[in-house]
């Protein structure tokens, strides 16, 4: 058996009722799982994950495996599922919630905008990820979630408007982690909301921009080194 996270947990297969949310003495809600009807359907389930860490190696490199998550987002058909954690004692509760949700989905193809984020903070939460399938149209300098949905709305496929929630984070994923630690959770949740939701987008046209974009992509999907994107 390989390295066992801090679940160490099988995918699960029973079904998920329901999820506790535990008072601590200070007040605050420990974790909880919250349901967020979106206002469109998609067609595959998309996951996004928040981390509360910058999640960097000895080198000063990202390394998602080093990620400590706080919220784990699932949209799936019109209905978005979040699990969020404040309380980092509660962790092998967390995993094991989150671990039986994805039981719930019964091998659905699933999604993420870039899977090595998801793939390594789940093998670091439950001990194994579930196969999750790429999002992001290609890889390079400049190639991030706000600039291909920004793309669409330029190119009038899409509006600002259409991802159903706004974000006070303004797409700045960065500060997730400032945030959290600022305890401004709320935010943090809302900027997943907005994530989710761009993300079904980008899936659902990424044939149309990785057309739009052949002659700057190379064969193994990677943005040319000599090519620049065109502003939006």
């Amino acid at each position: 058996m390989g390295k066992m996270g801090k679940g160490g947990l099988p995918i699960s297969t029973k079904p998920y009722y329901g999820f506790f949310q535990r008072i601590t003495r200070d007040g605050m809600v420990d974790m909880e799982m919250i349901k967020t009807p979106a206002c469109f359907s998609t067609k595959y389930p998309i996951i996004d994950v928040e981390i509360k860490n910058e999640s960097l190696d000895a080198q000063g490199r990202f390394d998602p495996r080093r990620g400590e998550i706080c919220i784990v987002g699932f949209f799936i058909d019109d209905k978005i599922t979040q699990f969020m954690l404040k309380d980092e004692s509660k962790i092998e509760e967390f995993g094991q919630a989150v671990n039986d949700f994805l039981g719930t989905m019964n091998g659905k193809k699933a999604y993420a905008f870039n899977v090595n984020m998801e793939e390594g903070c789940f093998t670091e939460l439950l001990g194994h990820s579930p196969r999750i399938y790429e999002i992001k149209p290609f890889r390079g300098r400049g190639a991030t979630k706000e600039y291909f949905f920004k793309y669409l709305v330029k190119k009038k496929i899409e509006t600002p408007d259409s991802i159903c929630f706004k974000d006070p984070l303004d797409g700045r994923s960065k500060l997730c982690a400032e945030y959290w630690q600022k305890g401004r959770f709320e935010d943090v949740r809302k900027h997943n909301l907005c994530c989710l939701t761009k993300e079904a987008k980008i899936l659902e046209h990424r044939y149309f921009i990785v057309k739009e974009f052949s002659p700057l992509i190379d064969r193994n999907d990677w943005l040319k080194p000599n090519a620049t994107l065109p502003p939006v």
